[in-house]
């Protein structure tokens, strides 16, 4: 008799897969406390905003399992949301004031410090979460984070918008301050890495990414009908920020995109249909990780 049950991948199954101690994967039998670890970051997010009238969606693969299975998809590691620009800058003049920063951290590349990324990251101060190119650092949180991304208005105009993705190409390069890994292009991997090599100075750096932010950020508050992630990602409607649709993720109701459905379908296509078996696999790249030990307590006994 042949077996039509749907297949499982080992992160939706039992205890089989890496260690998370420098195999780049976490350990499938911890996939469920990962999850309810990132799942704090967000509630506590979700609370932050509407207390201080921020409007944010859950996007990208995340709002994938809010819709498609109300939680997280199975083998994830990760959870994105995003705000527009204003509200993104709102968002860290509020946590300076009311931030609970003895629970979490929030922080982005700025003049004197560098996030490695090209948004922000809130962490689990309560967790340890390191990952490759973060090994080593001591001053940061490195707990399990969610990915803050800010979106910035694009303009209708095609020649506008190539030069405005020009201008964001650079921008992204230096917020992130190390080389992409695009499985797609190596020569673009090998030329961000001679750019990088070249322009050392932390005062030029700097000067690079005020000038180029400014030519990103040009459109903000023009009226522009989409948005785009650093004025660079994948379009959306600005509107389905602004007007979000509330869903059940995790046993809680949080935002995503007001018309997710046409989003979804123009970045993913059918959405709705789980991929084969051998890529549902975690992306992120932990080479230690531990979900009961404080970032804090992980960096003082590290040799």
């Amino acid at each position: 008799m042949q077996d039509n049950a749907p297949q499982k991948s080992p992160y939706e199954t039992d205890r089989t897969g890496g260690d998370g101690r420098g195999t780049g994967r976490v350990k499938p039998q911890d996939i469920a406390l990962l999850h309810q670890r990132i799942f704090e970051n967000l509630s506590y997010f979700h609370e932050f905003c509407e207390k201080h009238g921020l409007h944010y969606v859950i996007g990208a693969g995340s709002c994938i399992g809010a819709v498609r299975e109300h939680d997280f998809i199975p083998w994830d590691d990760d959870l994105d949301v995003a705000l527009l620009r204003e509200d993104f800058e709102k968002l860290f003049e509020c946590w300076e004031k009311d931030g609970d920063k003895e629970r979490f951290s929030l922080y982005r590349t700025t003049d004197d410090f560098c996030a490695f990324v090209p948004i922000a990251l809130l962490r689990n101060q309560n967790t340890t979460w390191v990952r490759e190119h973060e090994a080593g650092l001591s001053d940061r949180c490195l707990g399990v984070k969610i990915d803050v991304q800010p979106l910035d208005e694009i303009p209708a105009n095609p020649v506008k918008r190539k030069i405005q993705r020009f201008f964001a190409y650079p921008y992204i390069l230096f917020l992130t301050q190390r080389p992409p890994k695009l499985k797609q292009s190596k020569l673009r991997q090998i030329g961000c890495t001679i750019l990088l090599f070249l322009v050392r100075n932390k005062r030029l750096r700097n000067w690079i990414i005020h000038f180029t932010g400014r030519q990103v950020r040009k459109y903000n508050g023009t009226g522009c009908e989409e948005v785009a992630l650093n004025g660079f990602g994948g379009a959306r409607k600005r509107s389905d920020i602004l007007h979000p649709t509330k869903i059940l993720f995790h046993g809680a109701t949080f935002n995503i995109p007001g018309q997710y459905d046409p989003y979804l379908r123009r970045h993913y296509g059918d959405y709705m249909v789980r991929p084969p078996v051998e890529k549902r696999l975690p992306l992120d790249q932990p080479v230690f990780y531990d979900l009961n030990l404080p970032s804090r307590e992980y960096i003082a006994r590290r040799p």
